[in-house]
């Protein structure tokens, strides 16, 4: 099976529901070589790689062998690259040619030393206040945490990137368990669609636990997205939700995603 790659890949619906129908069509594949032509790409924006990662993770758990090829010079150096190898690649293509970071548990030393090393060094033309660094971490930390509290599966997938002329910053969380739908559902005891559960998601005062949420919550994120004219956007089960500044929107879509999406935009 070969699957070709869009020309771009960036931070808007198209890419995502892209990924969308990619997962729904290659879920049920076993023991089946899957071929990911990049001949027509031509950018990438690098935070959609956790949403890459856990793809071809999946693909290569149920021993499909995955193979990237045809890359073009312009994302070239967005891979890994130096570990190819000559006539075909290493096992574990996520992993070694994938430049996302991988959790297997929720520990926040781990998310921090990725914060500081990887998204926050000094960079000479986005100058980050200390005030909006920790907010970005306070909000990466809440999501990284729900991540791990209800999707009932121990992976986390997190990459970013940095747009030096538009002064942002990006940073999607994928995981790949219950999704909003599946947790909407449980705690409403009544079916809930991907679009109303993210709703429910976001509201002030929600939480699929019975016990007391003590993080910022979503809600809060939300609010200072806003302050910040950034934007959020929820992709979850078969729904769409997204805040850019004050303004929202949702959707439907007819494949649904097994997981998380969350992507969170700064203006740094």
């Amino acid at each position: 099976m070969e699957i070709n790659i869009p020309k771009k890949l960036t931070n808007n619906y198209q890419s995502y529901l892209f990924f969308t129908e990619l997962q729904a069509s290659t879920k049920q594949l076993i023991k089946t070589e899957i071929v990911f032509n990049f001949q027509e790409t031509k950018l990438i924006e690098s935070n959609l790689f956790a949403v890459i990662g856990s793809l071809i993770m999946d693909l290569e758990r149920r021993r499909n062998k995955v193979r990237l090829i045809n890359f073009q010079d312009s994302i070239l150096n967005l891979f890994y690259t130096k570990k190819m190898i000559k006539g075909g690649m290493k096992k574990d293509v996520w992993k070694s040619l994938i430049k996302c970071q991988f959790f297997l548990s929720p520990d926040e030393e781990q998310l921090t030393d990725y914060l500081e090393n990887k998204i926050f060094p000094e960079r000479p033309a986005v100058a980050l206040n200390p005030q909006l660094k920790m907010a970005i971490e306070l909000c990466v930390a809440e999501i990284f945490r729900n991540a791990f509290a209800h999707s009932n599966r121990k992976e986390v997938f997190i990459s970013h990137y940095v747009s030096v002329h538009n002064k942002k910053l990006i940073i999607s969380i994928v995981n790949k368990g219950a999704n909003m739908q599946q947790l909407a559902t449980s705690a409403l005891k009544k079916a809930q669609n991907g679009m109303g559960a993210i709703k429910w998601a976001v509201d002030s005062g929600t939480t699929s636990k019975p016990f007391k949420h003590n993080g910022m919550g979503l809600f809060t994120i939300r609010q200072f997205i806003e302050q910040n004219d950034g934007k959020i956007q929820i992709i979850s089960g078969n729904g769409v939700w997204k805040q850019v500044k004050h303004r929202k929107f949702t959707k439907l879509t007819r494949k649904e995603f097994p997981g998380t999406i969350v992507t969170l935009e700064f203006n740094v």
